[in-house]
C-alpha cells in the first residue's frame, strides 16, 4: 500500500509539472519532418558541430510542442547531387528544409517549388544571393570574422608589416564576405598582403598551403588564416620553421590549445581567437520553428545593404587574444580537439529579438 501511494504521490508531481509547464492544459504535440542539407560533413569540424546542434536544438523543440525527427544529407560539393536531394526532401514531404549550400546561386527553381509546397526553406551559413526567391538567409556575419582578425593583426604587427593571406573558397558568398574584412582591415591598418592563397575549408589543404609558404623564403611577419588555423599552424612543428609575430583566426580546440600551450609561459606568438559559431544553423531551426507557429518578422530586421536577399547576420559573441586568454582557458582546454566554439538562440530568444 505504502508504495502504491508513493508511485500515485510521484504521478501527481509528474502530472502538477506538465501541468504547470502547458499553462495547466494539456500540450498538443506536433510532429515535423526536418531535412538539413550540407555541402560537407565528415572531417569538417564545423559541419559537425553545425548538424550536432541542429539535433539538439529540435530536441529542446518537443517543450514547445514540436516533436521534429531530423535527417540529413550531404552532397560533397556537388550541385548536381545537392539539388537532386532537395528534391527528394520535398517529393518526401519535409516539413522544414535547411540548407548549407554548396553555392550562393543555382537553386531558385528548387526553393520556389519547395515553396508551392508550403515547406518552411531556409538557407543557413552561406548566405543566398539571389533577388528573384523569398527566401531566409540567417548567417553569421562573416565580414565581421575577417575584419576583426586584420584589426588585432594591424595593431600588433604596426603599419608596414607583411603578411600572408589564407582565404577558404573563392566564390563561396561566406568566404567572399570574410575577405572584404581581411582587405579593409589591413588596409586601414597599412599591412601589406604578400601572398594570397585558399586552402577550401580542408585542414590537409591548410598545412600543405602553409608548409609551401614556409619552404618558399617568403618574407613575412604574421599569418590571416580563415579558418583551419590549426593546421596551418601544425606546419610550423612538421617544418621546425620559427613561429610568426601573428596568427590568426581559428575557433577548435585544437587551435585554443596549441595557441595557449605556445604562449603558456608569456606572449610567444600573438593570436585571435574568433567564434564562427555553427549553431547558426540551430538558430536557424528556431527561426522556422517561430515562422511555423504564425509569427511575423519585425520591419528592419534585415540586415543593412542586404535587405534584397532578406539576410540576417547573427553576430559572433566570443572572442579572445593572447592577452586575455586566461579567461577562456578552462573552456578551450574542455574541448575536444576537433570540436568547435558554439552556441545558438533558443525559439523564445528568436521570437524576442527577430519576431513580432
Amino acid at each position: 500500500m505504502k508504495r502504491l501511494v508513493a508511485i500515485l504521490l510521484g504521478l501527481t508531481m509528474i502530472l502538477g509539472l506538465f501541468a504547470l509547464s502547458t499553462g495547466g492544459a494539456e500540450q498538443e504535440v506536433k510532429k515535423l519532418k526536418l531535412a538539413s542539407h550540407n555541402s560537407e560533413v565528415e572531417g569538417n569540424p564545423y559541419r559537425v558541430r553545425y548538424e550536432l546542434d541542429i539535433q539538439e536544438a529540435a530536441k529542446a523543440a518537443l517543450e514547445k510542442g514540436f516533436d521534429i525527427s531530423y535527417a540529413s544529407f550531404v552532397s560533397n560539393w556537388d550541385p548536381a547531387t545537392e539539388t537532386q536531394q532537395l528534391q527528394n526532401s520535398i517529393n518526401e514531404g519535409y516539413d522544414i528544409i535547411l540548407v548549407n549550400p554548396v553555392a550562393s546561386t543555382g537553386l531558385d527553381p528548387i526553393i520556389e517549388k519547395a515553396q508551392e509546397e508550403g515547406i518552411t526553406y531556409i538557407n543557413c551559413d552561406v548566405e543566398y544571393l539571389s533577388e528573384d526567391v523569398n527566401i531566409l538567409n540567417i548567417c553569421t556575419d562573416q565580414y565581421y570574422l575577417g575584419y576583426k582578425t586584420a584589426s588585432y593583426a594591424g595593431e600588433i604587427l604596426g603599419k608596414g608589416a607583411k603578411v600572408v593571406l589564407i582565404s577558404a573558397i573563392a566564390g563561396n558568398s561566406a568566404n567572399d564576405f570574410r575577405d572584404e574584412g581581411f582587405l579593409k582591415a589591413s588596409e586601414e591598418a597599412g599591412l601589406e598582403i604578400v601572398g594570397r592563397y585558399n586552402h577550401n575549408w580542408s585542414n590537409t589543404e591548410s598545412q600543405q598551403i602553409m608548409t609551401e609558404i614556409i619552404n618558399s623564403g617568403m618574407e613575412f611577419d604574421g599569418v590571416l588564416v580563415s579558418q583551419c588555423a590549426d593546421a596551418a599552424l601544425a606546419a610550423y612543428d612538421t617544418t621546425g620553421a620559427k613561429l610568426p609575430k601573428f596568427f590568426g583566426f581559428g575557433d577548435t580546440g585544437e587551435y585554443m590549445q596549441r595557441v595557449l600551450k605556445i604562449n603558456e609561459a608569456e606572449t610567444v606568438m600573438p593570436y585571435i581567437v574568433v567564434s564562427n559559431p555553427p549553431g547558426v544553423g540551430a538558430s536557424a531551426l528556431n527561426f522556422g520553428i517561430n515562422q511555423i507557429m504564425g509569427k511575423e518578422l519585425k520591419d528592419d530586421v534585415y540586415e543593412s545593404g542586404n535587405e534584397k536577399y532578406h539576410s540576417i547576420y547573427l553576430p559572433s559573441k566570443i572572442w579572445f587574444t593572447d592577452q586575455n586568454q586566461d579567461e577562456y582557458k578552462e573552456m578551450a582546454e574542455a574541448m575536444a580537439p576537433g570540436d568547435t566554439i558554439t552556441y545558438w538562440l533558443t525559439i523564445d530568444e528568436v521570437a524576442e529579438q527577430y519576431f513580432k
